[in-house]
């Protein structure tokens, strides 16, 4: 097992409190809506390079309106295949999560990269693989997933996989 940075520890530990205590189970509310979004702005002025190693610009089409919609995410980098994990939470009810799943064609912006990108969804099994890894390396955060699983996670590999429903990811890979 790696060692845990400090770093790590530190962020983990925030990141869990946050949505274990302070954020809504049914939405982000509208707080923290308007915390999430601060990013944007942050890429928009030109300092994406300052948070890209945390967090990607997603670009999709608005499944109703038409309209381009920006939305900052947490990602995790597959170097091997150059693509990047993004998770939905409150089950996917997010709209950036179904305007990408009925338009697959998005944009994402990591840091000064930008390019074109097809999003496909990731496996069940793949998104439990992660959240197992989280798990043992920052076990507080059982909690977490348990707040929005129907079901309590019994640290089998198949409970992580019935709870990875609850948090649908998708793969985004450059369009070549």
């Amino acid at each position: 097992m790696n060692k845990i940075g400090i770093g790590e520890r530190i962020y983990n530990q925030l990141e869990s409190f946050i949505m274990d205590k302070l954020v809504l189970q049914n939405s982000p509310g509208p707080v923290f809506k308007w915390i999430f979004k601060i990013p944007i702005l942050e890429y928009k002025l030109g300092m994406g390079w300052l948070i890209g190693k945390f967090v990607l610009l997603l670009t999709t089409t608005g499944r109703k309106s038409g309209k381009l919609r920006h939305t900052p995410l947490e990602y995790i980098y597959d170097r091997e295949h150059d693509r990047y994990r993004i998770a939905a939470g409150w089950g996917g009810k997010t709209d950036w999560y179904r305007n990408a799943r009925a338009n697959p064609h998005v944009t994402v912006q990591v840091g000064r990269r930008k390019f074109a990108a097809i999003a496909e969804p990731v496996s069940d099994e793949e998104v439990a693989k992660y959240m197992l890894d989280v798990s043992q390396r920052h076990p507080r955060m059982d909690k977490v997933w348990n707040r929005w699983s129907d079901r309590p996670l019994d640290s089998t590999f198949e409970s992580y996989v019935y709870a990875a429903r609850f948090f649908p990811s998708l793969w985004l890979c450059p369009e070549k």
